[in-house]
């Protein structure tokens, strides 16, 4: 089966050439803190899936949920929808992962790759990893070591692109919450200067409750049960095989699509540029 081959070929990749370990005194924030957000594809979940030994759709249901990953900081209302772990990690056991052999690549990839995207001297200043000593007191990483995380972030990027395109149709699954900003405000505090900071909470809050109530959820859930059976595992590698193509042609993710909720529905609206 072309399943297991692969996850056991990408996995080798996980620790390959790696020195980190977490240092003890670590209390495993990355597996607690929600600002820090774990995106999984569907190759991850299938893994959790031979791992656990428990059915994709019942993790997706109790273990997942559909994330809204803003593009840029500066227009949080405009994000993609993703596939994320919830917080804390529902595998997390004591200090030690319950399902390590079968991680999501996120896990595998956390925290050398922040020093592969950005700078070595920022990251430690922000705030969300102020209490992170993985992060404060960094670990080498050899050349060697970082062309096996480049490689893992390319096998990333295509199963999340796979993963797009099996749920949703189009990768990345870009959304415009701008036309219901001014729902579900109560009880949010309002600064001095009249301006208030909505918390990423209350964007996945109006998410989840509109991709329900217009039966998205369960159309993707639909899809999701495939991945239960054999022939779902074979609609999944038979889909591979292109979106693999398509997104090493296309170099990353280039949204030329963008949805927005129509009461509860999920329509395409014009890009603006």
């Amino acid at each position: 089966m072309y399943v297991q081959p692969y996850l056991a070929e990408r996995s080798i990749l996980f620790n390959r050439w790696s020195t980190f370990s977490c240092p003890d005194s670590c209390e495993r924030l990355g597996c607690k803190e929600p600002r820090l957000h774990v995106s999984i594809s569907l190759i991850d979940l299938v893994a959790l899936s031979l791992t656990s030994g428990r059915r994709a759709m019942e993790l997706f249901r109790r273990d997942v949920k559909i994330g809204f990953d803003p593009i840029h900081g500066s227009e949080p209302w405009i994000g993609r929808l993703c596939l994320e772990l919830k917080k804390p990690c529902p595998f997390l056991d004591g200090k030690k992962c319950s399902l390590y052999r079968g991680r999501p690549i996120a896990c595998a990839l956390f925290p050398e790759y922040r020093f592969l995207v950005d700078s070595p001297k920022r990251i430690p200043q922000e705030g969300i990893f102020q209490d992170f000593p993985c992060i404060q007191k960094p670990c080498s990483i050899s050349p060697r070591r970082r062309r096996a995380l480049q490689q893992l972030l390319g096998v990333f990027g295509k199963e999340v692109f796979l993963s797009d395109f099996f749920l949703f149709g189009i990768s990345p699954f870009v959304i415009n919450l701008k036309n219901v900003a001014g729902e579900g405000l109560e009880g949010i505090p309002v600064a001095e200067n009249g301006k208030t900071t909505l918390p990423h909470q209350w964007f996945e809050e109006i998410i989840s409750q509109r991709l329900s109530q217009g039966g998205h959820l369960d159309d993707w859930e639909a899809r999701l049960r495939k991945l239960d059976q054999a022939d779902g595992w074979e609609e999944l590698v038979k889909m591979k095989r292109w979106t693999d193509q398509i997104a090493t042609a296309s170099g990353g993710f280039s949204s030329r699509m963008v949805y927005q909720f129509d009461k509860n529905r999920l329509r395409p609206i014009p890009l603006c540029k």
